[in-house]
Order: C-alpha cells, then structure tokens, then sequence
C-alpha cells in the first residue's frame, strides 16, 4: 500500500534554465526502505526536499499519508512535519547546549506532547545511545550523534523517514552502525525510509535503489 506518491514532479530555480526535476513520477510503500543515488547536480536532494515538504513544486503533487504536501501551509505544514514525517541531514542539527536526551525528545516538547516510555526504550535500546542521555553532543563521536539525531528524528513515530546523505560524514564502521540502524526501523516501526546517498554501501542495505540523472529517473 502506497505511503508516498508524487506524480509528474517538475521544479526549477531559474526560469530560463531547464528544470532541476523534469517530470518525476514515484510511489513508495508502508515500510519501505529505498536509496536515491545520482552523480552532483542531478537533483536528488532537491526531489527529496519535494517529498518531504521543504520545497514546493512549480507543477505535479505530492501526497504523503494522506496529506498533498504541495498546498499545505502555516500549521498544517508545522503539523505535517512534527507528526508524519521525520528528517535526517548529513550535519545532525544536534542542539549543542542540550543533552543527549533532551535533544532526542524536543520534537515533543515543541509539540507539548509527553514520550511514549515504551517507544523511548526501544529507540534507545535499538541506538544503543541509553548510556549517553545525559552527556552533551560534542562528548559524542560522529556516529553517536548521528543515532542521537535518527532517534530524535523517529520520537513521534513519523510514518516516513528522510535523509540526506545521513552518512556522508561518517567512516565506514559508523556508516554500516546507521545501515542497520535503519533496517531495524523498518522492521520495528514500519517506518518508510527514503534516503539520498552517494554510498555503495548505503544503497545495498536499501531494499530498492531509484536512480536520477539530470533530473529524471533513470
């Protein structure tokens, strides 16, 4: 059953240039795990960035658990992203004078929500971040604070989960700790995953790889 659907994604920054995505058709199932890959420029970000309501398509739609992504605004948007989606960018966007913990929970604290303790356990459990909730980001290694920002970015149970080259600063061991990390997710939650990757490594663990070039499918 399909999460996730944009149909005839057409977007451009400049009007006198050709569109940075060009016709983009996609449809994503509940629990799905995939990788989109393509070489610089060729607009994998910026179709991410339409899924996932950072930018507005100049024509076509998106529609995400219901929602058509393209027209939301204001608190429907602040909705729509606190409560379906969650986001994950290469540079964590930890709160640096916040804790572990804390950080994990502020989408709840925006939100005026309290953690679900049996959630939050098995978030910790499957970060295996539980013995760093009280130290601050910068004590953490890079991996640990990307789970820090995947835990965090997961807390509200989002139905869809982005990321943006989520590994790109990370070495190799770190890399593969996100891979399964993710996996587990998808197992545990039901989450879908969509991410941007340029790794090998990253796409193999994903269970479909949608490639784009000059901003279409491939």
């Amino acid at each position: 059953m399909s999460i996730l659907s944009c149909d005839n994604l057409i977007k451009r920054y400049n009007l006198s240039e050709m569109p940075v995505i060009n016709g983009v058709s996609l449809s994503f199932d509940k629990a799905d795990f995939v990788s989109i890959m393509g070489r610089s420029g060729s607009g994998k970000s910026t179709l991410l960035k339409l899924l996932c309501g950072l930018l507005r398509p100049d024509e076509g739609t998106v529609e995400c658990a219901g929602y058509d992504v393209g027209t939301l605004k204001g608190k429907a948007l602040s909705k729509f992203r606190s409560s379906v989606i969650g986001i994950v960018f290469q540079d964590n966007n930890l709160i640096t004078d916040f804790s572990v913990e804390d950080n994990i929970l502020t989408p709840l604290y925006i939100a005026g929500a309290k953690p679900d303790k049996a959630h939050l356990d098995k978030l910790l459990e499957i970060t295996e971040i539980r013995p760093y909730l009280k130290r601050m980001p910068h004590q953490l290694s890079g991996g640990q604070q990307q789970k820090v920002a995947i835990a965090r970015a997961l807390i509200a149970r989002p139905q869809v989960l982005f990321a943006d080259e989520p590994t790109g600063n990370l070495d190799s061991q770190s890399e593969l700790a996100v891979m399964r990390l993710f996996e587990t997710a998808v197992k545990e939650f039901g989450v879908t995953i969509i991410q941007v990757t340029h790794s090998d490594v990253c796409a193999e663990a994903s269970h479909r790889v949608i490639r784009i070039d000059d901003g279409r499918i491939v």
